[in-house]
Order: structure tokens, then sequence, then C-alpha cells
């Protein structure tokens, strides 16, 4: 969907597509590939397939859709920028690739309505206000409740119960149990350590 976001890409990302397709394909039919393509890999075809892009068929897309000025020496034909051989090439490794529903080679590169025409390019505080306002329409009200603060005291007291409850249930877990033991030990250690005590509790008190 490249040519809807970038509108002045005159064919130039189709080129790369079709060079960056072939050597993505020819990755994934070496045999001796038997991981998974990983980013780097895919930068690695990436940095390959637009060197593969020249200058001069840029050029030739520039001067055809009139972004710059038309040199009479320079050749004006769109489909310089890549040859009927690379589209021959990128079918038969579509074919080797054995897909089960296999996609034409033309809606690969040209996905439908990709290359509608943009008459209007929008300004960059067009595009921030689009966004903004596309946020606000999205927002979700929150259902949620909030959670209810529980002291260490009422924790541990809801732990007693239901390790109460779990002896006299006659499916329990010793697993179970064990864990709730552990966190009413450290419950209990936690408001040894969190309870205040008086100062003159630090002194010896003589008779």
């Amino acid at each position: 969907m490249t040519s809807k976001i970038q509108p002045c890409d005159a064919g130039i990302i189709r080129a790369f597509k079709i060079y960056y397709r072939e050597r993505f394909y020819h990755y994934e039919l070496d045999i001796s590939s038997q991981e998974t393509i990983n980013i780097l890999d895919a930068i690695n075809l990436v940095v390959s397939a637009w060197r593969n892009v020249k200058q001069e068929p840029i050029a030739n897309c520039f001067r055809h859709y009139k972004i710059c000025s038309a040199n009479p020496n320079g050749l004006n034909d769109l489909n310089y920028v890549y040859s009927g051989e690379d589209i021959r090439e990128l079918e038969n490794l579509i074919i080797r690739m054995h897909y089960r529903h296999k996609m034409d080679v033309n809606v690969l590169l040209d996905y439908p309505g990709e290359n509608n025409e943009c008459y209007e390019v929008q300004s960059i505080e067009e595009i921030i206000a689009y966004t903004v306002q596309n946020s606000v329409d999205n927002e979700v009200d929150d259902d949620s409740v909030p959670l209810e603060s529980i002291t260490r005291k009422e924790a541990l007291q809801a732990a007693t119960t239901l390790h109460n409850f779990l002896l006299q249930y006659k499916n329990t877990m010793p697993q179970l149990l064990s864990v709730i033991w552990r966190f009413k030990d450290k419950l209990n250690i936690d408001l040894k350590l969190k309870k205040q005590v008086a100062i003159d509790s630090s002194f010896t008190r003589q008779l």
C-alpha cells in the first residue's frame, strides 16, 4: 500500500518491489536456508534490491511524471524502470514456491487501488489534526473497576481463612497448602517489621 501514502513514488517503489521479491523468493528457495528469515536478512535484501534500482530509471520516472524538467537526451518511457524479463523471472519464482492460492504477479506488485491518483497532498498540520481527531473518536470509556486497597493484615486474614478451608477440603493439593503457608509467613514477617514500637522498648527496664 506504499503508493497510497507516497503518491509521488512514480513507479520507483514498484521497481524496488520486483527486485526485493526476487531476492526474497530466491532466499526461500535456497536449500541451505533452513531458518526463517530474520530482520537482519530482510534489511540486507532491502539494501540489495534498492541498489538494483539504477539512477537512470529513477531519473526517467521523474521526467515521465513531470517531477523534474525533461531532458531532451533522456528516455521518457516508464517501462524502462524495469524490464519484462524482470517480471517473467518473478513469475517463475512464484510458481516454484508452489503456493496453494498463488497471487498474480501484477496484483502482488500493484495492489488493487494502490495506484489511484492523489489529487491533493495533505499538509503536516492537516495530517496531525486528522490523526488527533481519529484518536478522540476511537477512545473507549474505561469500564474497569479500580482495585480496592487491601492491607497486609486483611490479606493475612484472607490467607488464614483460605488455609483453613483447604484443610477441610477433601481434594486439597499439598503444594497449594505449602504455598499459602509460605505466603502467610511472609505477611507475618512484613507485619512485624512494619509494627511501631515505643522508644523505651529498646532499653532494659531495671527493677
